[in-house]
């Protein structure tokens, strides 16, 4: 991959993958914090990823360990997360400076906690509040939104991984604001 794919990958493309990348580590970020906290609550690691995994299995939300209920939750999740990121990176383009780019990405994440406690009500009801106190949740999704804002340098990484130190200059154009990242 190098400046032989010049033309055969759009910018859209790279702003989509760069998208991607920064959404599947603000997922493993968030799914982080939560393990991290159910551990100080002295529950199991899983409980987030089941009570997730629950909306489309139909198990009790009570299930402990790890199962399928556990796999379809981070599976969703991680989706969700990586489609969110695409979104946020088809949305935000080009933009070079970081401040601006990880407001507006902890800007998607409080969206983001908002839509889904609205599902989330909707589809389990109280077991939402009982299993995932809402402060958790509110912080991991903050935290998904400060991974986002990481989305600059990833775009400019995967822009030379795909059009080599040839691509074009609006791809790789960086600010010399100090909230710039080289």
């Amino acid at each position: 991959m190098g400046p032989e794919n010049h033309g055969r990958v759009s910018p859209l493309t790279c702003r989509a993958l760069a998208g991607i990348e920064a959404g599947i580590f603000g997922g493993t970020a968030m799914f982080g914090w939560l393990a991290v906290s159910s551990l100080v609550d002295l529950r199991s690691i899983w409980m987030a990823p089941n009570l997730i995994g629950s909306t489309l299995r139909g198990q009790p939300a009570l299930e402990r360990g790890f199962g399928w209920a556990t796999v379809l939750g981070l599976s969703l999740h991680f989706a969700v997360s990586g489609l969110i990121g695409m979104t946020f990176g088809l949305l935000v383009g080009n933009a070079a400076r970081r401040l601006r780019v990880t407001l507006l990405g902890m800007l998607t994440g409080l969206v983001w906690y908002y839509f889904s406690q609205a599902l989330f009500l909707k589809k389990l009801g109280v077991f939402v509040t009982l299993y995932s106190p809402p402060r958790t949740l509110l912080l991991a999704h903050l935290m998904y939104g400060l991974a986002l804002g990481w989305f600059p340098s990833g775009l400019r990484s995967v822009t030379r991984s795909f059009l080599g130190e040839t691509a074009p200059a609006e791809m790789l154009e960086t600010d010399a604001t100090p909230d710039a990242v080289e």
